[in-house]
C-alpha cells in the first residue's frame, strides 16, 4: 500500500470519527437540554407551588417569632403572600 493511499484512508477515518463525535455531542446536548425545556403552563404551576411553600414558611417564621420557618428574604410576603390568602 502506498503512503498516499494510507494518508487518504487515515483522513477518511478521521472525518468519520469527527462526524460521529459531533453527532454524539448533539444527541447528548439535546437529551440534556430536553430535561430543562418545560411546558410554560407546567413551569407556572411549579412556580406557584414554590410560592405557596415560601409563603407558608414565612408565615411560620412570623408566628414562631423566628424560631421556625424562613425569614422573608425575597421581601414579597406582605405584598404577594397576604394578597393570596
Amino acid at each position: 500500500m502506498s503512503r498516499k493511499s494510507q494518508e487518504e484512508k487515515n483522513k477518511s477515518i478521521a472525518l468519520v470519527a469527527s462526524i460521529m463525535f459531533i453527532l454524539a455531542f448533539a444527541v447528548v446536548g439535546y437529551i440534556f437540554f430536553k430535561n430543562f425545556m418545560v411546558n410554560p403552563e407546567a413551569m407556572r404551576l411549579r412556580e406557584g407551588h414554590r410560592d405557596e411553600d415560601y409563603c407558608r414558611m414565612v408565615k411560620l417564621y412570623i408566628e414562631s417569632n423566628g424560631r421556625e420557618g424562613w425569614r422573608d428574604f425575597r421581601n414579597i410576603y406582605f405584598k404577594d403572600c397576604l394578597n393570596q390568602q
